[in-house]
């Protein structure tokens, strides 16, 4: 079985911009090549609401759609709980959706692609796989 990687909104949206992070577009691209690449209602949710007119809505959410999707069920919600009042306790606020994007990524082990500073934290304390262009 192949590793599926969980691209990020954050990831997502700098891969969209005509210029930018080239390495980080060329992840992009080779994970939806290799057909790894993964999503959740969360992220197809925040990546549907960022579009500007009924064509962009209606081809994003038909790419989207072709893609294998991360229900989040009871061990999700379960690794969420716990990763977010651990963090809590430790004096690290992040935001929720963040943490229910990670552990989805902890609970069907795919690697997270991202482009967010919250997911370094959150690595940090949640053991998941992750990649990140934030320094690159």
């Amino acid at each position: 079985m192949k590793d599926r990687v969980l691209i990020d909104t954050s990831a997502w949206i700098v891969s969209f911009r005509k210029s930018g992070h080239e390495k980080l577009k060329q992840q992009v691209v080779d994970t939806l090549n290799a057909l790894s690449a993964v999503t959740t209602n969360i992220i197809t949710m925040e990546l549907l609401q960022g579009c500007r007119n009924d064509k962009e809505y209606k081809m994003m959410r038909s790419r989207l759609e072709a893609l294998e999707l991360l229900a989040s069920n009871e061990e999700v919600w379960e690794i969420a709980y716990s990763a977010g009042y651990s963090l809590r306790k430790k004096g690290i606020t992040v935001p929720s959706v963040d943490i229910i994007i990670a552990s989805l990524a902890k609970a069907y082990d795919c690697t997270l692609l991202h482009h967010d500073r919250h997911f370094k934290l959150i690595a940090r304390h949640l053991d998941i796989k992750t990649v990140d262009f934030l320094s690159q």
